[in-house]
């Protein structure tokens, strides 16, 4: 009796020694606000660069934070040229920036970040919030609610709500990639809240037995000096979320280069995801209405 008395009571320490540790590490809420819509599907948070209003885009894969040039001229901030120089969008040359001292999402100020300055014509944003400053928090991003929500880094016992946990890796850049299946083949797939539709390269494409001469491959326009094609795909599996009749465009190789998919905002718009940095999981839960 003594001896199941003493296991008694060590399970009974080991589960309050796991309760404890656990709460120690929950992660903790910093800032949740509610996002907007674009004309597009993309979605814009409202962001305070230097004491003013603005809204940037959620842009997963984009490398640097960035504001609109002519913007931040009209207000006056103070813009200077940087030792070091990024590609932006299309091969574009970012290298002055903002000192970032005063910048803030909902209640969470972020500090000493550079805010890149760019001319691409953000129509319906004021600029980008990127991997650079997304990739120290763990980041929720829930569709139906219309809202994103920061977190201190590192989950340690995720709830239940956050539904399929799915390891990713983390590119230097904070590219996040993670596996997906389209039509039963798996890929690799760079996931771009800043991208409003997924895209696949043709060399990607091959794989899945889809080539130039497919008879289900139609024109479909182009991006600059890249043709890009349409086709019928039936599923596309992320976790336990599978999204029948994806939308996903053939892009001529060289437009996405180093990355067999580019997994857009259109992908994701029925679900609840949290892209958690710290523990390098992506947790995703689709929302009750199919996506079509």
């Amino acid at each position: 009796m003594r001896v199941i008395a003493l296991l008694i009571a060590g399970l009974a320490a080991v589960a309050a020694g796991n309760s404890a540790a656990a709460a120690d590490c929950a992660p903790a809420r910093l800032a949740t606000v509610k996002a907007e819509f674009m004309s597009d599907g993309r979605m814009k948070i409202p962001v305070m660069v230097e004491g003013h209003p603005l809204s940037f885009l959620l842009d997963t894969g984009g490398v640097s934070t960035t504001i609109k040039w002519d913007l931040a001229r009209a207000m006056g901030l103070p813009v200077k040229q940087t030792p070091r120089r990024l590609k932006g969008v299309a091969g574009s040359i970012l290298n002055f920036a903002l000192a970032g001292e005063n910048f803030s999402v909902g209640e969470l100020r972020v500090e000493n970040r550079p805010i890149y300055v760019e001319s691409r014509p953000l129509f319906e944003a004021d600029g980008t919030l990127g991997a650079d400053i997304l990739r120290d928090y763990d980041v929720e991003i829930d569709m139906a609610q219309n809202s994103v929500s920061l977190y201190a880094a590192g989950y340690c016992a995720a709830p239940g709500w956050l539904g399929s946990a799915i390891a990713m890796e983390r590119a230097p850049g904070g590219h996040v990639r993670v596996p997906v299946k389209i039509d039963g083949a798996t890929l690799m797939a760079v996931l771009d809240t800043g991208a409003a539709t997924s895209m696949i390269g043709m060399r990607a494409a091959a794989r899945l037995g889809i080539h130039p001469g497919s008879p289900e491959l139609n024109p479909a326009g182009g991006a600059g000096r890249y043709r890009v094609y349409a086709y019928p795909f039936q599923s596309l599996e992320l976790g336990g979320v599978t999204v029948k009749n994806p939308r996903i465009a053939i892009a001529e190789d060289g437009l996405i280069p180093g990355y067999d998919l580019v997994l857009g905002i259109d992908a994701l718009r029925r679900t609840r995801f949290t892209i958690a940095y710290g523990s390098n999981r992506l947790y995703i839960k689709g929302l009750p209405v199919e996506v079509n």
